[in-house]
């Protein structure tokens, strides 16, 4: 078998299989918040409330939350969780370094409020394909941090990014990093806390020993980062990624970004990748060719001859 499977690109990374009796619990949880679940996904229900507001809910952090709970309890415990907005969550702090604490970053597109004077702080980390927003986390929810607030800290915004980051790097055990794919070398960061895709963001500190060649990263939803170090046997995965990242991107709630990332050192490039007919065609970053070089001699990166990949 091929080490990158490409007739099956997700193989083995198949999302979450719930139980029934979750499925009912919130289905009565929801029915008692008088919000009606409209289109049941993969790993999220998208559901319309009262008002007509719709929300796309994922369930893999409410089952995680539940899951060692009395099954009987269930039904009352997601109704609670669903229909609970914290005081401190709906009052944006008026002090940055009240909450410095609980500062985490997150992955998105832009936030873009109605109101100017809501304007949220963000980065952009790949031009055109990537963001990153300030977020004050709380047990059940969190808030975006805007530029108001970021102004009226006396601090710039890259002195909180940079706290945010060493905040999730603390909330980053080693055991969050687990091997999914044995032979490809894939490997995934897996808390469930809704800031796992965040978690590239402090990749070198995860797993250090990979800054000279970097990895391959793809962050397809917010729950979802899954990478490879860069080395002689992996040098050819992006292609395998690309099929991956673009397969969850379609399926899960919350969707970041259907494409190959190489990172390294905390720079991020986008590792194109474009299909010609049944021929893929890889155009990596200029930079990459270094690493090309060191690893393969002169050797330019093969053409991939493989079938077409099967999506």
């Amino acid at each position: 078998m091929d080490r990158f499977d490409r007739t099956n690109p997700a193989q083995g990374l198949a999302g979450p299989r719930y139980p029934g009796t979750f499925l009912l619990a919130l289905r009565e949880a929801l029915a008692g918040l008088a919000i009606e679940a409209r289109a049941w996904k993969h790993s999220s229900v998208v559901c319309v409330d009262a008002h007509g507001l719709e929300q796309e809910i994922g369930l893999e952090n409410l089952y995680r939350r539940l899951r060692r709970e009395p099954r009987a309890s269930w039904p009352g415990l997601l109704k609670s969780i669903l229909g609970s907005v914290p005081a401190d969550a709906a009052d944006q702090p008026k002090d940055l370094h009240e909450v410095a604490d609980r500062l985490l970053v997150r992955f998105g597109v832009p936030v873009v409020p109605e109101n100017p004077d809501a304007a949220v702080w963000s980065r952009e980390i790949v031009e055109d394909h990537l963001w990153v927003s300030l977020v004050v986390d709380y047990p059940n929810s969190m808030s975006y941090v805007t530029e108001k607030q970021v102004a009226e800290s006396g601090e710039d915004g890259a002195m909180w990014f940079e706290r945010a980051l060493a905040n999730l790097q603390a909330l980053s055990p080693p055991e969050c990093i687990e091997l999914v794919h044995e032979e490809a070398g894939l490997l995934q960061a897996h808390v469930g806390d809704a800031y796992d895709s965040s978690r590239a963001l402090v990749l070198d500190a995860l797993m250090p020993g990979h800054e000279e060649n970097g990895f391959y990263v793809i962050v397809p939803g917010r729950d979802q980062l899954l990478f490879v170090p860069i080395n002689e046997q992996t040098l050819m995965a992006a292609a395998w990624l690309r099929a991956i990242a673009f397969k969850m991107f379609q399926e899960m709630p919350y969707p970041i970004s259907p494409e190959v990332f190489w990172v390294r050192g905390g720079i991020w490039h986008v590792f194109t990748i474009e299909t010609n007919g049944d021929d893929l065609i890889v155009r990596p970053p200029p930079e990459f060719a270094e690493v090309v070089e060191r690893l393969r001699g002169d050797e330019d990166i093969p053409e991939d001859d493989s079938p077409p990949l099967s999506l």
